[in-house]
């Protein structure tokens, strides 16, 4: 699918790829149309405040937000504009989708990763895709992850931080992870708001605490329930720099020490398993990013943006990090990314 980018790594600027971006896929939206969301609860969108939907509605009523999402012919321009040599785009399928019943969920998930590869192919020395999944149904979204990275191209997967209030450690998705490792293809987790709503639906609480959060059950049920153990190979990138985990994982370290139960799955203390874990550099601070490298390793962080929907300056973030050596921002910049998901530079 996917090209040899021309290299840029002598020009004036260092090589870049951007591992978090997303767009829109119009045939996904139209099939979500003609099939809305009608569950409540855990896995629907109501863990959105009103104001919040609101806000989201008149985002997408933006025009040119909405270019910026849909259309292929700008994107490498604004690329261009911010630094960014390479991206890998997702589509943010689960947001109306982990609800649907199989046949459903399966079409979904093929019309997403349909429209991915169909984007990436018009500019693939600029783009790479990552699938989505309905991993409500786990053996058939093992079954639709490989279709998409065998015949589609795909670089890996894009899954939420649970699965209707599921964690995605739990057992009934292993098929899942196995096939994951089998691939040897990455799976970048994002949170999708968060579940436990009740206290966060003020100030957009709900993305800024929450989403955190998200990504911090994520792990430690990846984690606690053996998975990582049980699947030694598998490649997880955690979106925004892991959540809190990554910053306060003395406290379970001591659980671990003192608690059995912490030690049921698991025969190292959790901060041991921080470096089998990938993270992009969406922190917004230096400082935290000097933090999370020395955690995790310099070769597990990527730079990220969450384009067009968070940032553009991500390249600009790594490049004026003072800490870092010039090899440590080239790593973070585009080697890593380029290692991960076997991009030709």
């Amino acid at each position: 699918m996917a090209g040899k980018a021309k290299s840029k790594t002598s020009s004036r600027r260092p090589f870049a790829i951007d591992v978090h971006s997303h767009i829109r896929i119009p045939e996904l939206l139209e099939f979500l149309a003609k099939n809305p969301v009608k569950a409540k609860g855990p896995g629907s969108e109501d863990w959105f405040s009103p104001k919040s939907v609101a806000d989201l509605k008149g985002l997408d009523a933006n025009k040119a937000r909405w270019a910026r999402l849909t259309n292929h012919k700008t994107r490498p321009r604004e690329m261009d504009r911010t630094g960014v040599d390479i991206q890998v785009v997702s589509s943010n399928f689960p947001v109306s989708c982990y609800w649907m019943d199989g046949p459903k969920g399966l079409r979904a998930s093929r019309i997403s990763n349909d429209g991915v590869a169909d984007w990436v192919a018009k500019s693939p020395d600029r783009f790479v895709g990552l699938a989505s999944v309905a991993l409500q149904h786990p053996k058939s979204a093992a079954g639709e992850l490989e279709r998409s990275v065998k015949k589609l191209g795909m670089r890996g997967a894009w899954i939420a931080s649970n699965i209707r209030a599921k964690d995605l450690g739990e057992d009934r998705f292993r098929p899942f992870w196995a096939k994951a490792e089998e691939l040897g293809v990455p799976i970048f987790v994002h949170p999708l708001g968060t579940t436990d709503i009740i206290r966060l639906k003020k100030y957009f609480l709900f993305n800024t605490i929450g989403q955190p959060f998200e990504e911090t059950m994520a792990m430690s049920s990846l984690i606690h329930e053996g998975v990582m153990d049980t699947y030694p190979k598998l490649k997880v990138v955690i979106c925004h720099g892991g959540g809190y985990l990554p910053y306060y994982a003395a406290r379970g370290d001591r659980s671990f020490h003192v608690r059995a139960e912490v030690r049921a799955n698991i025969k190292k203390p959790p901060s041991a398993y921080l470096r089998k874990f990938y993270y992009d550099s969406i922190v917004f601070d230096h400082k935290i990013l000097n933090n999370l490298i020395s955690v995790s390793g310099l070769g597990k962080v990527m730079m990220g943006t969450d384009y067009p929907l968070v940032r553009d300056d991500g390249a600009a973030f790594i490049r004026s990090n003072r800490a870092l050596s010039k090899e440590a921002k080239d790593r973070i910049l585009w080697k890593n990314a380029a290692k991960l998901m076997k991009i030709k530079v």
